[in-house]
């Protein structure tokens, strides 16, 4: 009964102007219900939101998530598929008709957004996917693991760039 509320045309329609306004509020005080994943680099965090969302992800030795991931899912009414964009840059959204395709998408962006080495941004990317097996919307964000140590090609102070990073995005009390 309630999955069947939540499912309807017209809570996609309020869900759908909740992510509208999680996109234009960025950075505002209003805040939205969302999951965030959070931990130290490398221990699987990534993982975790394959395993909910059925998404393969970027997968890496060192830092992989180096930008924030702002990951949508939706209920696809017919053909599966993905949009994609940047906070920065070029924001023109991208789709992708092929889901096996997302972490090719994810890792281009990321290059554009945080550049080619291992510094991070925090400049999201939005990535929105339309599966059939999706019962409920739901956002799930993906932050940078917390690295302790800077490496060769990263800020001296990735440490705290990462903590303001995770507070930033933990902070708000529907996270």
């Amino acid at each position: 009964m309630l999955g069947e509320q939540l499912n309807s045309s017209e809570s996609r329609g309020l869900l759908l102007a909740i992510d509208r306004m999680r996109e234009i509020l960025h950075g505002e005080k209003v805040t939205l219900p969302e999951i965030v994943v959070v931990g130290d680099q490398s221990v699987g965090k990534s993982s975790v939101l394959e395993a909910i969302s059925g998404i393969q992800l970027p997968r890496a030795q060192n830092i992989c998530t180096r930008c924030p991931l702002e990951l949508r899912m939706k209920t696809a009414q017919d053909k599966e598929y993905a949009t994609i964009r940047s906070s920065v840059g070029s924001t023109e959204e991208v789709r992708i008709d092929d889901l096996t395709k997302i972490a090719d998408e994810v890792t281009r962006l990321t290059s554009e957004i945080a550049g080619k080495g291992f510094d991070v941004s925090p400049n999201p990317i939005y990535l929105t996917v339309f599966k059939r097996d999706i019962l409920y919307d739901l956002t799930l964000i993906d932050l940078p693991g917390i690295t302790r140590n800077a490496v060769a090609g990263q800020a001296e102070n990735i440490y705290d760039q990462i903590l303001n990073l995770i507070n930033k995005y933990i902070k708000p009390p529907t996270a």
